[in-house]
């Protein structure tokens, strides 16, 4: 990846110098000039909001928040229709009746499944009228529909795994499955750049977290052999496992993991290794199978395959791919399978519809190898 220029960082840097000194300048005034006006019923409460966050919103995201958060009002498809707004105080934006066709240059719909398909769209609007729009309830109580198991079952087939499960939402797919694979005495060994659903998940793990340089196979080795010689803090016992985390492609940096070397040094190590295919399944692989396709890599040298359904499918949701054992106790322990309401049948049978295309399974040759995901670039 090309590094920024000295030049560029330093004016981006001055830029929001300028911007911050001015914010508090404005908070200055605004302290002497309004600090009587305090409404009595606050006093003596503490701020609900952080203070540096709370800064940064009211004076500096509000200043360019019009190139952020613009809603659509049509499918989000290659060309879409992005509604107007308006501001008369320069801090609130208000939607007007005004639309602007605009290309979309926004989107992970990589493979075009987010728009009216003429293959999944009447599936899913027959899976509505069949099964309604929600199950009302948690995959452990009565949430779970055919839909759900029969997902279950082509993800697995797709990705080369035994076994799999899936969530309602992407973030939680991390957030929830990580706490349930390693805890108390046990060390995640986490890429620097990995997602903020990964970060989160191995702060609710309780596990102890290390980081290693961004996809370097070398100082992750390093990292590893550092912390099995030393082992836990203060006892230097053994750890009770060691979970090595890194994403099939980086969504913020747009580059490919080392996956072949990575997979070498937890092989050493005797790590397991947990990989993020949100971005790269679907995506990139001669058959869409992602990084392992694309790179040559064995399936079953990677222990948990986790994916998401919003990107390359069109849907929500996500996954996780293993052995049957492994998802069998995932499911035993995970909160969001426990708890969270389970995925919209028609969510699912988006997922379900789109996999088929994908795989050549509905009737056509649309999704016959790297032809279809080729062809499904837009730009």
């Amino acid at each position: 990846m090309k590094s920024t220029s000295t030049y560029l960082a330093f004016l981006t840097l001055i830029g929001y110098v300028l911007v911050f000194l001015a914010g508090k300048w404005l908070d200055l005034i605004q302290f002497f000039k309004f600090n009587q006006e305090i409404d009595s019923r606050k006093k003596g409460y503490a701020p609900l909001s952080r203070d540096l966050e709370d800064f940064y919103i009211r004076r500096m995201y509000t200043r360019v928040q019009e190139c952020f958060n613009r809603p659509i009002a049509s499918a989000p498809d290659t060309w879409m229709d992005v509604i107007e707004r308006v501001s008369c105080d320069r801090k609130t934006l208000i939607p007007t009746k005004k639309t602007r066709r605009c290309l979309n240059l926004g989107s992970y719909n990589y493979l075009g499944f987010a728009a009216k398909d003429v293959y999944c769209t009447p599936n899913v609007v027959e899976s509505i009228e069949k099964f309604g729009v929600s199950t009302c309830a948690s995959r452990v109580d009565c949430g779970t529909n055919i839909l759900h198991l029969a997902l279950e079952e082509l993800i697995a087939k797709f990705v080369g795994k035994p076994a799999a499960m899936v969530y309602g939402m992407g973030f939680a797919t991390n957030s929830s499955t990580i706490p349930a694979l390693v805890g108390k005495g046990g060390l995640i060994v986490s890429d620097k750049l990995n997602h903020s659903s990964i970060v989160v998940g191995a702060k609710a793990s309780g596990a102890n977290v290390k980081v290693f340089d961004h996809n370097s196979p070398s100082h992750l080795e390093k990292v590893l052999r550092e912390a099995i010689v030393k082992g836990q803090p203060l006892t230097h016992r053994p750890w009770k496992k060691i979970l090595v985390i890194v994403e099939g492609i980086y969504s913020m940096e747009g580059e490919i993991c080392r996956l072949r070397e990575i997979v070498a040094v937890t092989k050493r190590y005797k790590a397991y290794l947990y990989l993020d295919e949100a971005h790269s399944i679907g995506a990139i692989g001669k058959t869409g199978r992602g990084v392992c396709e694309l790179q040559g890599v064995n399936i079953d040298d990677v222990h948990v395959v986790m994916g998401t359904f919003t990107k390359s499918f069109g849907s929500c949701g996500g996954y996780i791919a293993g052995s049957k054992e492994l998802i069998h106790y995932i499911k035993s322990i995970s909160p969001a399978h426990l708890y969270a309401s389970s995925m919209p049948p028609p969510v699912a049978e988006q997922v379900i519809s789109a996999l088929k295309v994908t795989m050549g399974e509905d009737g056509t040759d649309r999704g016959n190898g790297a032809l279809f995901i080729e062809s499904n670039f837009s730009f």
